[in-house]
């Protein structure tokens, strides 16, 4: 049997790149300080929660939004923990008990999307065009998430995902995989 504990995420700013103040820039200053405190918890509760597995960690692979198939997943995990992600260093916690991280998705369809995410950040309007490639891109990115946990988790293996509240790949899974959701199911709308 194969078993994936899915997180939900919420990203901390660090995640995002050169895209972080601009996104910071649509929110209040209140729904900032909101957010900050938000993303804190909600970390600390993930971190938490996984201790309580109790977990072999030599035995578990990690897979993450946004990390590319590549040669650097190391170099991508070590440079936007030092920024200050607590996604990230998790992650590297994680590593240091003897978890393998995998990288998990298409570089190509990261591009394509961070193109995008800059163009709807500078238009500032969203189109309906525009939505409808983000919601086509992001199913894109779903079905190879999917497909390379299904390819890389081995029998007898357990994994940790941590992805973003807006993918869907509970039915993109193979069916021996067990899924696991101590969070319970993301609530976010497609």
């Amino acid at each position: 049997m194969r078993a994936l504990i899915h997180f939900p995420i919420i990203h901390c700013p660090q995640d995002l790149g050169s895209f972080a103040d601009a996104v910071a820039n649509t929110r209040t200053e209140i729904q900032s300080k909101q957010y900050y405190e938000a993303v804190e918890q909600f970390w600390r509760m993930i971190e938490t929660t996984l201790d309580s597995f109790n977990l072999n960690y030599q035995q578990l692979k990690l897979y993450q939004d946004g990390l590319p198939v590549c040669d650097n997943v190391d170099r991508i995990v070590e440079n936007v923990a030092a920024c200050g992600s607590q996604n990230f260093q998790l992650l590297q916690k994680l590593q240091a008990k003897g978890a393998t991280l995998v990288g998990t998705e298409s570089v190509g369809l990261l591009l394509e999307e961070r193109q995008l995410m800059g163009d709807l950040l500078k238009a500032k309007v969203e189109k309906p065009a525009s939505l409808e490639k983000a919601q086509a891109l992001l199913e894109q990115r779903d079905n190879f998430i999917a497909t390379r946990i299904n390819e890389t988790l081995l029998e007898d293996e357990m994994a940790v995902l941590f992805l973003g509240m807006t993918h869907n790949i509970e039915a993109k899974l193979a069916e021996d995989i067990l899924l696991i959701q101590p969070l319970g199911k993301p609530t976010a709308t497609q």
